[in-house]
């Protein structure tokens, strides 16, 4: 019993380890790639942190089962290269005992798993989209700061400053120009706001607008020397949105797993499929490391790691592919995905995990 504890412990410390290492390594490309979207103007610096958390359950998606099968592999190899599976052997401790706990700990992986993929997952992602939506029509988000130029499509503004105060941004000296084409002559016409003060809204379309007040407007045709000036007390000025920029939002990643119970349609039941193929991988995952790991001592701690990061690499790839074929319906949609695991455990699990003293033995007795 005491042995067990330790190889339980042992394994689910290396997991862990091994989980917050890859989540480390995941999340740092996830930074990446929001700062680049933050840095393009896609989504506000203001949020970035904010979508970086959002994205943790997408990231645990495969991490999950991948730290439970990276930490059964190292360390019962690190117990076969150092002997200790040896002297666990002679006390008496089978290979039905290993799995036994493999499957245990393939069982609290896969609770965790189906928590994070079921309810976490869409959750996340509806939040996530919801905060991108909001963070294109909140004015609070936009991109004005003091003493700096803002393009607005046409529009050039230099703000003096720029109180905001509850999620409202009050401007201070604003100046804007606005460069059109003439409409009699190829030159370009010039356009020179100045306000006192301004403030941001949004209409009830969506729309968001820069509005100035207490101001004067001074028009130039870039030819003749004179300007022409009109004072006014309000004037707005839309602020254009780029439909190309908008984060694409795949709506069935959003959907409650219950719903997509309930739904009747073809995407829904891929999606649900989808969500529940990790939980399955740790079952497979959990069966197929133990006799991987079960190695010779001279063979070194690492000898099985290459194929098993191949195994590892083909079911995934085998997911992707049976997916791909079930959205362009070119295979029922069951058993679907569900035909992965049965073939791992036939052609993989079960020939990985034969007893091979016991086919030595037949052929002695013959």
């Amino acid at each position: 019993m005491i042995i067990k504890k330790y190889i339980f412990k042992d394994i689910l410390k290396v997991q862990i380890v091994t989980l917050i290492v890859l989540l480390s390594v995941f999340l740092c490309q996830t930074v990446i790639k929001i700062l680049g979207q933050a840095s393009t103007g896609s989504i506000p610096i203001g949020v970035v942190s904010e979508m970086i958390i959002y994205s943790l359950p997408s990231i645990g998606f495969i991490l999950l089962p991948m730290s439970l099968y990276v930490g059964i592999i190292v360390s019962l190899s690190r117990m076969s290269s150092d002997s200790e599976m040896v002297v666990m052997r002679s006390s008496g401790l089978s290979g039905v005992s290993f799995m036994k706990i493999g499957l245990l700990l393939a069982l609290i992986s896969a609770i965790a798993t189906g928590l994070n993929c079921l309810c976490f997952m869409p959750v996340s992602n509806q939040a996530k989209a919801a905060l991108t939506d909001s963070s294109q029509n909140n004015p609070k988000y936009l991109p004005i700061e003091s003493g700096k130029f803002t393009e607005f499509g046409d529009y050039t503004l230099y703000i003096h400053g720029v109180n905001d105060e509850h999620g409202d941004k009050k401007l201070g000296q604003v100046f804007v120009i606005k460069t059109t084409k003439a409409r009699t002559m190829n030159s370009p016409e010039y356009e020179f706001l100045s306000a006192t003060t301004g403030h941001m809204s949004k209409d009830r379309s969506g729309t968001q607008w820069v509005v100035l007040e207490n101001g004067s407007l001074y028009k130039s045709d870039g030819l003749s020397p004179e300007l022409e000036k009109v004072d006014f007390n309000t004037l707005s000025i839309p602020v254009p949105y780029d439909s190309e920029e908008e984060t694409v939002d795949d709506s069935l990643q959003s959907v409650s797993t219950i719903d997509l119970i309930r739904s009747t349609s073809h995407a829904a039941k891929i999606e649900l499929q989808w969500r529940i193929a990790p939980i399955f991988a740790c079952f497979i995952f959990a069966i197929m490391a133990i006799p991987l790991s079960m190695i010779n001592p001279r063979q070194g701690k690492f000898a099985r790691l290459g194929p098993a990061i191949i195994l590892f690499v083909c079911y995934y790839l085998a997911i992707l592919s049976v997916r791909n074929l079930l959205n362009s319906e070119k295979i029922p949609l069951y058993p679907g995905m569900y035909i992965v695991p049965v073939i791992f455990v036939l052609f993989v699990l079960i020939p990985l995990n034969l007893d091979k003293n016991v086919f030595i033995r037949k052929r002695k007795k013959q």
